[in-house]
């Protein structure tokens, strides 16, 4: 590993453990309590923020002032497509007079490629591509935390195999470090989904019963784990909601 891709690795790990340290003790995300105002949540990324998003998507089911939008390609991410196609998506998918409230990004599973850019292309694994990368995800943050009220976005999880852990990792630390620069809020799931064991497992035990969390190929999940993933946005969710009720009194009273 090059000096450069050894720092930029470092900085990323340290940024993701210090985001999430209490990720264990999160539970599942069932029925929400519906917000007080017209809200809307947009979930981006791939294969893997597919199943995030139906899993938000039934917490908020009920609620008649919640959208949830799907913006997810499951064979995509930032290594195929450039920030400013992820930002297009996301901009002819949403009015320009409406306000976006939160946008929750989870993407990397397919990044483990060449990025290409024109006629150049930038070799996997090499300083370039690392740069790129970098870069790639800082601008895709920085515009999503501009344009959003609260910005959300989830690292990949630990996996069952070897050939994709320790990339996935790195992939993580880069994306933990460009969201840090953006204000937006990374969440590093990568110990949570080992829910508790130590390591990748398909199986655990919640609430006296043994739940399948994990689907066949060992890096997505199946609904309940997409549940207790999803999870991990309750703190987040929370705390918005918390915060728009509490600006919506002041407004009302300086009104009256």
């Amino acid at each position: 590993m090059t000096g450069f891709r050894a720092a930029a690795l470092a900085v990323g790990l340290m940024i993701v453990a210090q985001v999430m340290p209490g990720a264990a003790s999160a539970g599942r995300l069932e029925t929400q309590t519906c917000p007080t105002e017209s809200t809307r949540l947009v979930v981006m990324g791939d294969s893997l923020a597919d199943g995030l998003w139906g899993s938000v998507f039934r917490a908020f089911a009920h609620c008649s002032n919640v959208r949830v939008v799907r913006l997810t390609s499951v064979s995509d991410g930032l290594a195929k497509s450039a920030p400013e196609v992820w930002l297009d998506r996301y901009v002819q998918e949403i009015s320009q007079s409406e306000a976006i409230d939160i946008v929750v990004v989870q993407v990397g599973a397919n990044d483990l490629t060449a990025i290409r850019d024109g006629t150049t292309r930038a070799t996997y694994k090499s300083d370039d591509w690392h740069a790129q990368y970098q870069a790639r995800a800082a601008a895709l943050a920085k515009a999503l935390a501009a344009r959003a009220a609260t910005l959300i976005w989830l690292g990949l999880p630990v996996v069952g195999r070897s050939d994709l852990e320790d990339a996935y990792r790195e992939i993580s630390a880069m994306q933990a470090a460009a969201v840090a620069g953006s204000g937006g809020s990374f969440v590093d799931i990568h110990g949570y989904t080992q829910f508790g064991a130590g390591g990748f497992v398909m199986n655990a035990e919640i609430d006296g019963n043994t739940e399948t969390l994990r689907a066949s190929d060992q890096v997505h999940f199946t609904e309940i784990g997409y549940d207790y993933v999803a999870g991990l946005l309750q703190d987040d969710l929370e705390k918005y909601f918390s915060f728009k009720s509490r600006s919506a009194a002041v407004t009302g009273a300086e009104l009256q």
